[in-house]
C-alpha cells in the first residue's frame, strides 16, 4: 500500500512538472499571424537539449503510469482517494489562509492603482 501511495505522489510531481514544463514551451500560431513586436528588454530562454529529453523521459514515464493507473482499478481507487485529499488539503489551505490572501491582494490592488495613478493624470504645463 505504501508503494501504491508513493507511486502517486511520485504521479501528483510528474504531472505538476509536466504541465509546467508545458507552459513554458512557445505556443503554437493560429492561422492568423501576428505582428511581432519585440521588446529591447525581453530575454528568451531556450531549453537545453538535456532538458528536452529528460522532459521527454518524464513524459513518456507519466503516460506509461496513467495507463497502469487505468488499467488497474486498485490503483485507480487509490489515486481518486489521494487525489481528493490533495483537493481537501488546498480547501483546507486556502480557508486556513484567507484573510493572508486577501491582505497581500489588498496591498497589490492598492499598489497597481498607485503607479497607475501618475499614467493617468494630465501633465501639467508651466506657466
Amino acid at each position: 500500500m505504501m508503494k501504491r501511495l508513493a507511486l502517486l505522489i511520485v504521479l501528483c510531481a510528474a504531472l505538476a512538472a509536466t504541465s509546467a514544463a508545458r507552459s513554458q514551451q512557445p505556443a503554437r500560431e493560429s492561422g492568423a499571424p501576428r505582428p511581432k513586436a519585440q521588446s529591447p528588454d525581453s530575454v528568451k530562454f531556450e531549453p537545453s537539449p538535456e532538458l528536452k529529453q529528460s522532459l521527454e523521459d518524464l513524459a513518456a514515464s507519466v503516460q506509461a503510469l496513467m495507463n497502469r493507473i487505468t488499467s488497474d482499478p486498485k490503483l485507480r481507487a487509490d489515486a481518486i482517494h489521494v487525489a481528493s485529499g490533495l483537493v481537501t488539503t488546498a480547501q483546507q489551505v486556502v480557508t486556513e489562509q484567507s484573510a493572508v490572501l486577501q491582505e497581500a491582494l489588498k496591498t497589490a490592488a492598492d499598489k497597481i492603482g498607485a503607479a497607475q495613478i501618475p499614467l493617468n493624470s494630465p501633465l501639467k504645463k508651466p506657466r
